[in-house]
């Protein structure tokens, strides 16, 4: 299995990437009743592109992608949430977030939460971020 690259989506794919975001914000602002005061810390809007790597060499050994881009769209100090078409069964990836021009700031995450979007045939994660990668 490899992974999909955000250049790759189908038409469908890319139309669906608008609805699939405006909905999960829709839930979202109805569930921070609920949740805000338990998060650690604030979330922010963040709907742009970040790059997720699977560290797992069953990507790379069967030829495939281990680095994509992805949409995100929220963003805390702890963690970030993005949006991918299939399920990704790793529980630890890499997650990189665009911090000035072209300069990526890589985190070692965790997969804290995973919700399909049937309807859009997407998936929702959220990550927690371990701690930044160093090269």
């Amino acid at each position: 299995m490899s992974l999909i690259n955000l250049e790759q989506y189908s038409e469908k794919q890319n139309r669906a990437i608008s609805r699939v975001l405006d909905t999960l914000d829709r839930l979202d602002k109805r569930m921070s009743i609920h949740y805000s005061n338990k998060r650690a810390h604030e979330r922010k809007d963040f709907r742009g592109i970040v790059w997720i790597s699977v560290p797992d060499q069953e990507y790379a050994e069967e030829g495939g992608v281990n680095t994509i881009k992805v949409w995100s769209r929220s963003i805390s100090q702890s963690g970030l949430s993005f949006i991918y078409p299939s399920p990704i069964y790793q529980k630890t990836i890499h997650v990189g977030v665009p911090v000035q021009g072209d300069q990526v700031t890589w985190f070692r995450s965790e997969v804290v939460r995973q919700k399909e979007i049937e309807e859009e045939q997407f998936w929702e994660y959220g990550v927690r971020f371990l701690g930044k990668v160093v090269t």
